[in-house]
């Protein structure tokens, strides 16, 4: 199994709420978080001084093929690249 974390800007969540949802996955989290980085990343004013984007984590549980076929279909769908996902092994306890 795997764990399969996206990190997006806010702005993204409801298309990916919306396309994890028409994968038929139904069992993911949220959290707000914050993106630091240098200026060129950061597109308001606010964000500029304060060095952080408003961003989002999902989190979901996968098998191994289908977290790979997950990452790919929503990196075609969304075609962001400000938005990165990672996955790593897990064993449930």
């Amino acid at each position: 199994m795997k764990t399969v974390e996206i990190y997006c800007p806010i702005a993204s969540k409801d298309t990916i709420v919306d396309f994890l949802l028409s994968q038929e996955k139904n069992d993911f989290y949220f959290f707000p978080c914050s993106r630091y980085g240098a200026s060129g990343f950061l597109i308001s004013a606010e964000e500029q001084v304060s060095a952080r984007s408003q961003f989002g984590m999902f989190r979901l549980i996968s098998d191994d093929a289908q977290a790979l076929t997950l990452a790919e279909g929503l990196k075609a769908h969304l075609k962001d690249k400000t938005i990165k996902i990672v996955s790593y092994d897990i064993h449930e306890l």
